[in-house]
């Protein structure tokens, strides 16, 4: 049986809100050794999120990126897939847009285009599960 992103997938999801000031989130990131936090609306629907590696672009731009928050700086395209889709499709999306995590959501009832996220699946998590699985289940 073909496992499931859901099977592999890290809950444990770090979120901040739109209004998140840049220090806030570089906070949030630094307390949970994490390199990407989402943003969510009011209504805990994904709204986009900041990398690391945004936090790093920000930097560079001395005093500008105090006032700044994370409706400002937050990507909204993001990648994003089902908990029930197998894990070797999402590693073929995670090369395939030379990306390192995939939000991993699922629909809100009622609200057209509204996701709501239930995880995040990385690189290191499939390479994890990979590490774990015994040579007779390959």
């Amino acid at each position: 049986m073909e496992k499931l992103i859901r099977d592999v997938m890290s809950k444990n999801i770090h979120c901040c809100s739109l209004s998140a000031t840049v220090p806030e989130v570089a906070q949030i990131m630094t307390a949970q050794d994490v390199s990407s936090v989402l943003v969510l609306t009011q209504e805990d629907y994904l709204a986009g999120i900041i990398t690391r590696i945004d936090l790093v672009e920000l930097r560079g731009f001395d005093e500008y990126w105090y006032g700044l928050t994370a409706d400002h700086v937050m990507k909204t395209n993001v990648a994003t897939c089902s908990p029930d889709l197998p894990i070797k499709e999402a590693s073929r999306k995670l090369v395939q847009q030379k990306i390192h995590r995939l939000v991993i959501v699922e629909s809100v009832t009622g609200h057209e285009n509204a996701v709501r996220p239930v995880g995040v699946i990385s690189q290191t998590d499939i390479v994890r599960d990979m590490a774990s699985a015994s040579p007779s289940a390959a």
